[in-house]
Formats: structure tokens, sequence, C-alpha cells
């Protein structure tokens, strides 16, 4: 499946399961509303990150990074809120991960909880925790030929013209898990 259809499928699930309710007598309290569509993650940003700089081949042509980890779309996140009481709501969404040609950050899931409690007629505390499940962002090597030096080996692309051993150079491939995406924000707010 592309990118594109599974965008697709994912906002079709979700704005299926947020207009799922429709009875007129329903409790106000049980209403999902969009919450945010975001473009990017911190892992997105890491991964672009990577594409600052470049080296020299041995003949002299230059490498640049950057098409290495330009994504042709970008992970977006879409979150829903459900409110379960006049306090407490459930956020839920998905992301749609990206790809590039040196690194794929997988499809994601996230859950997380909202909660607001008024402090005085004018101000409020609000705490909110959402965490993604899957989304891991994995960067790719390369095969690099060292000649009669060394050979075709497998190593990191980014470091391939460094000092290090090709070997090691893949314990620096960047690996990142999508719970290291986690949010908790506390915001205290006051009306005037």
């Amino acid at each position: 499946m592309t990118l594109r259809g599974l965008l697709t499928l994912s906002c079709g699930i979700v704005l299926a399961l947020a207009g799922a309710q429709h009875a007129p007598a329903q409790e106000p309290f049980h209403v999902t509303s969009l919450l945010s569509v975001t473009i990017g993650s911190a892992r997105s940003t890491a991964a672009r990150a990577l594409g600052q700089g470049g080296y020299e081949l041995a003949g002299g042509e230059y490498v640049d990074f950057a098409p290495w980890y330009d994504a042709t779309s970008p992970d977006v996140t879409v979150l829903l809120l459900r409110r379960m009481s006049q306090e407490l709501g459930l956020i839920w969404g998905v992301s749609t991960g990206e790809r590039a040609q040196k690194h794929r950050i997988e499809p994601g899931l996230h859950l997380g909880v909202a909660w607001r409690r008024p402090i005085s007629a004018i101000g409020a505390v609000s705490v909110t925790a959402v965490v993604p499940f899957f989304g891991r962002l994995r960067e790719r090597a390369c095969s690099a030929d060292y000649g009669a030096i060394g050979g075709v080996q497998r190593v990191n692309c980014r470091l391939a013209a460094s000092e290090l051993p090709p070997e090691e150079t893949l314990r620096y491939l960047l690996d990142l898990k999508g719970i290291e995406d986690a949010r908790l924000t506390l915001r205290l707010s006051w009306q005037f």
C-alpha cells in the first residue's frame, strides 16, 4: 500500500469513528472532536538533521546527504479528543509515517488523556499526556567500496568517509522508537 493510500485509509477510519454518534438525545460529554493535525514530528526533525553535510569521494566528487533524508511525504499525525466527562478526555489518533532513501518512520498509533480542572472563576489547570506507539525511526545502512584496502562493506552512509572502521560505523545508525516522542503538558490558564 502506498503512503497516500495509507493516509487516506487512516483519515477515513478516524473520521468515520469520530462521526459515529448522530443521535440527537446523546449526552454532550460523549463527543469526539478534532484536536490537531500535525505535519512532521520530533523523529522527522531528527531524520532531516542527518541530511546536513556530506563528504568527498576519492575521485573528488562531493556527496551531499540532503537528498538521502528528504522525505517525499512527511509524517502526518491526526489527533482526536473524546470527552468522557466535564474534566476528563481521551486522546487518540494515528500518524502516517514517512520514507526517504536512507530512513523510514513506521506509521503510529497515539493514545493519551486530557484532564482539566477549574481553580477559580477565571483560571484552570490542565494536564495532557500523549504517547505514540509504533512509529519507529530507522536509518538504513549503505554498501561502500573501500577498494583494495577493504573491499565492499556494509557501513553507515554518513560515516563511510570517516576514520572509523566500517563495522563500527553501524553502531551510529539512528534508531528511535515512537514512544520517545511522548509528551506531557501542564498548562495553567487565566482569562482576562
